[in-house]
C-alpha cells in the first residue's frame, strides 16, 4: 500500500497477538503514545493466540482490511508465534503485511527461528516503558507509519 493511500485511511491498523493481557496493554499504551506524538489515529486489535489471529487475518483479507503491521509474541497457547508467522506467510500468502515479534527471549537461535518463520523484525521485551516506546516507533515505521504529523487526526 502506498504511503499516500495510508494517509487517506481513517486509522493506522495494528494487530497485537499476545496471550499476556498486561504485556498487550503496555504495548498498546506505547503504540498510542507514538501515535499521539504524530496526531495519527491508531486502531489496535488484540488477539490472545495465533489461532484467533489467523481467523482475524483470513476474514480481514477477504474484506480488504488487513492491518498495517502485526506484533506477535512467540510463546502462546493453541498456535504459537512461529507457527502463526509460517501460516501467515505460506497458507494465507500474506507476505506483504509487516510482522514484528516481541518476545521475552534474548536468545539468538530463538530470534533466528522467528525470522525464518516469517518475521520481519524481532525485539526482546524491554524492562522500561521508555524502551517499549522506542520499539513501538520502530514497529509502526515497519508498517509505513507517517513520519510527519497528520492534520486533524486523533488517537482512539
Amino acid at each position: 500500500m502506498a504511503a499516500s493511500s495510508k494517509e487517506l485511511k481513517a486509522a493506522f491498523d495494528v494487530l497485537i497477538i499476545e496471550d499476556d493481557i498486561d504485556d498487550a496493554y503496555l504495548l498498546k499504551r506505547a503504540l498510542n503514545k507514538v501515535a499521539a506524538e504524530k496526531n495519527v489515529t491508531l486502531a489496535v486489535t488484540h488477539r490472545i493466540n495465533g489461532l484467533d489471529a489467523l481467523g482475524t487475518m483470513a476474514r480481514d483479507d477477504l474484506m480488504n482490511r488487513l492491518p498495517d503491521v502485526i506484533v506477535v509474541d512467540l510463546n502462546m497457547p493453541l498456535v504459537d508465534g512461529d507457527r502463526f508467522l509460517h501460516l501467515l506467510r505460506t497458507d494465507l500468502r500474506l507476505g506483504d503485511v509487516p510482522a514484528a515479534v516481541l518476545t521475552t527471549s534474548t536468545e539468538k537461535p530463538v530470534h533466528a527461528k522467528a525470522l525464518a518463520s516469517g518475521a520481519d523484525a524481532v525485539f526482546a521485551k524491554p524492562n522500561s516503558q521508555d524502551e517499549l516506546v522506542e520499539i513501538a516507533r520502530k514497529i509502526l515505521r515497519m508498517g509505513g507509519f507517517p513520519t510527519s504529523a497528520a492534520v486533524g487526526a486523533a488517537v482512539v
